[in-house]
């Protein structure tokens, strides 16, 4: 399964809001906002394979 299905699976529809280090391996960790709320919705990792999803309200909006 190609990372990007993974990420579609966990993180659904997303925007690149940030680049830094991995905190793991060091390679590009990338941050994601959701497209409509702008909200950061997690943050990835294609070379360790990391993916971590951050939780937030919806209803704050």
């Amino acid at each position: 399964m190609s990372f990007e299905l993974v990420l579609d699976a966990i993180l659904g529809k997303r925007e690149l809001f940030h680049v830094i280090d991995c905190t793991i391996c060091g390679h590009e960790e990338i941050y994601y906002i959701e497209p409509e709320s702008k909200q950061q919705i997690g943050k990835a990792c294609s070379h360790c394979g990391f993916v971590q999803k951050f939780e937030f309200d919806h209803q704050k909006e």
